[in-house]
Formats: C-alpha cells, sequence, structure tokens
C-alpha cells in the first residue's frame, strides 16, 4: 500500500504519483558510484512490473486491500513510455542533423585534401602557390596544412561513432514502441 503522509494510493494527487515515477526511473537508470548502469529498457521492464497487480505468494498470510493494483499506476508507466520514445526521437534527429554537419566538413577537408594532392605532384613554385592558396581557401581557424588531415580523419571517426550511436537509439526505440504495460 503506498502511503504519502497517511494518505492512501487513491488519495495521493495524480503529480505526486507522476513524480514518483519519474524519480523511481532515474534512480533504477542513473549510473552511480555504487551501482552500474541499467539499461532503458530494462528499467522500464522493472516499471511494468511494478505496475502488475500485487499477488499474494501461496504460505504468506498477506492483506492487500486491492490486488487489481499495481505499486505504480499504468497510466503513468504509459505516459513515461511516451515521454522516453518522444526523448529518443528528438535525440536521433538531433545527432542525425549533427551528422550531416559532419558530413559536410568531411567534403570540405576532402577538397583541401584534393588541392593537397595537386601541390604535392606540382613542379613549378608557380602551381604550388596556387594549390596552397587552394588549400587554404578550404581550411577554418585552427586547421593548417599540417594538420587538416587529422581533422578529416577525426571527423571520419566521429561519424561513424554517431551513425553507430543512432542505429543504437533506433534500435532501443523500437523495443519501447513493443513494450507492453
Amino acid at each position: 500500500m503506498d502511503t504519502l503522509i497517511g494518505l492512501t494510493k487513491k488519495d495521493i494527487p495524480y503529480e505526486a504519483q507522476i513524480i514518483r515515477v519519474a524519480d523511481e526511473f532515474e534512480a533504477i537508470s542513473a549510473k552511480r558510484q555504487y551501482k552500474t548502469h541499467i539499461g532503458i529498457i530494462e528499467t522500464l521492464n522493472i516499471l511494468i512490473e511494478n505496475s502488475e497487480p500485487v499477488k499474494p505468494q501461496e504460505g504468506l498470510k498477506m492483506i492487500i486491500k486491492d490486488a487489481t493494483v499495481g505499486k505504480i499506476d499504468k497510466k503513468i508507466v504509459k505516459a513515461l513510455f511516451k515521454v522516453i520514445a518522444d526523448d529518443t526521437e528528438n535525440e536521433i534527429v538531433v545527432r542525425s542533423d549533427y551528422l550531416k554537419y559532419v558530413k559536410d566538413e568531411i567534403k570540405r577537408l576532402e577538397n583541401a585534401r584534393n588541392y593537397f594532392e595537386k601541390y604535392n605532384k606540382a613542379k613549378r613554385e608557380k602551381d604550388k602557390e596556387y594549390y596552397k592558396q587552394g588549400i587554404q581557401m578550404f581550411l577554418k581557424p585552427n586547421e593548417t596544412i599540417e594538420n587538416f588531415q587529422t581533422v578529416i580523419q577525426e571527423y571520419k571517426d566521429s561519424y561513424v561513432d554517431r551513425q553507430n550511436t543512432i542505429k543504437r537509439l533506433e534500435g532501443e526505440l523500437k523495443q519501447i514502441k513493443k513494450l507492453k504495460v
């Protein structure tokens, strides 16, 4: 039986029930010094279990006033699922937008690399100067002829990492949408 200053479940304000579920979600899923991180799907499954009706165990004398109600209101858990799904969709969109930015940066620096290759092949000093200016045209502040290829690799590594994260988030989103309360 849930109580909040002597109140029973039906008397606990809906807002307080929402805060309780949100607090439980955060407490279960947050990484702490004294416990490891529990994934979102596993956390949601725990909340689903806590929304199931209480079943007295055989052999134990339990007084249950309402065996049709779980510890957590199912409507609140469903609402939490929607919030988490919406948040995950938003994160996918934001990361996808960043992926477009990274792709554009790689393209820009690949253009600089094309000029760099021509610069290395050029024999005449006039041609070398032309290609050097072409390289610099594509570089941003803090990027130099000496470091831009390292920057390209960092962007490429970041691109792969972000793609993998988006795939993971899409997988989580599918799992969240399959969960039933």
